[in-house]
């Protein structure tokens, strides 16, 4: 029998192979994370196409589109707090039938503000479908006005694309023009698909957004934004640098508010944000878009 003792590693080989894996590691673990979050955003597109499904079914049965809110929304700064009498559902609230959430709508009742007591056990429900999963934030608005209101108010990942300007979304003496909503969505309307004369592949109705603060999804009165920035110091329209998407701060609010809207049309993927279409089709649009780009895209009936 041989006597011969086998050699064991050294410790620089050891120190080679603990290499070896630690390359092979960091090598591996970008693709895994890269496979993941193009999992995610692939179910964040699935999210709204059936929102666009439920949208669909919404125009059928009701003959208009949802609209962002049930009231008037006053330069989008919280007009349930200056007038406690609008009701404020939004078409969050409006889908939930068309959405098999048969359940959460029984706990709405929309004969009251969206902000009352009684309903809050629903505005504190997180609804999966709202949620795009690769939102690094909390599932809940922190807005200190919700917080203010004693209970946790579940966000939503996507707004309705109300028109390209304050002046043509909100009513405010600040932004007091002849124009008109020229979204499709937006507070009070009764849009048609017919009524979108720019084709419905090229009109977006939502975009993903990755605003933390004002986003309960509950709440009609931030349920739609505009493509261009808002800064009440120059109302109605921002005049500083444009950016289409994944900008911030989206809105100044002024006026003594504590936080800020800070994004608007925007996302946690890397480089493009998620958009639905007036025809149920999802698309990533680049962050690098151009703002007329964008308006044109927001726009029904802008004939471009």
């Amino acid at each position: 029998m041989s006597g011969r003792q086998r050699k064991g590693l050294t410790l620089v080989e050891v120190l080679v192979v603990v290499a070896i894996i630690g390359l092979l590691i960091g090598l591996l673990l970008p693709a895994v994370q890269r496979g993941r979050e193009a999992s995610r955003r692939s179910q964040c597109g699935n999210h709204l196409r059936q929102i666009g499904l439920a949208i669909l079914s919404h125009e059928s049965s009701r003959q208009a589109l949802p609209a962002a809110s049930t009231d008037p929304v006053v330069d989008g700064i919280w007009n349930w707090t200056d007038t406690p009498a609008a009701l404020h559902h939004g078409w969050a609230t409006l889908l939930l039938p068309y959405l098999e959430e048969a359940q959460l709508q029984t706990l709405v009742d929309r004969t009251k503000s969206a902000f009352d007591a009684v309903n809050r056990p629903a505005a504190g429900t997180v609804v999966p479908i709202y949620r795009c999963p690769s939102f690094p934030g909390t599932p809940f608005a922190k807005d200190p006005l919700y917080v203010a209101l004693g209970s946790p108010y579940a966000l939503r990942n996507y707004v309705a694309m109300g028109a390209t300007t304050a002046g043509k979304l909100y009513w405010e003496p600040a932004f007091k023009t002849p124009e008109t909503q020229d979204g499709s969505i937006y507070p009070q309307s009764r849009t048609r698909f017919r009524d979108i004369t720019d084709g419905l592949s090229h009109t977006v109705l939502l975009s993903e957004t990755r605003e933390q603060n004002a986003a309960a999804w509950i709440d009609g009165s931030t349920a739609s934004i505009t493509s261009r920035r808002i800064d009440p110091s120059n109302a109605p329209t921002y005049t500083g640098p444009e950016n289409a998407l994944n900008y911030a701060p989206y809105y100044r609010y002024g006026g003594g508010q504590s936080i800020d809207m800070e994004y608007g049309p925007s996302s946690a993927h890397a480089g493009v944000v998620s958009q639905l279409s007036a025809d149920g089709a999802v698309q990533f649009m680049v962050d690098s878009t151009a703002p007329s780009v964008y308006d044109s895209a927001v726009t029904r009936a802008g004939g471009d």
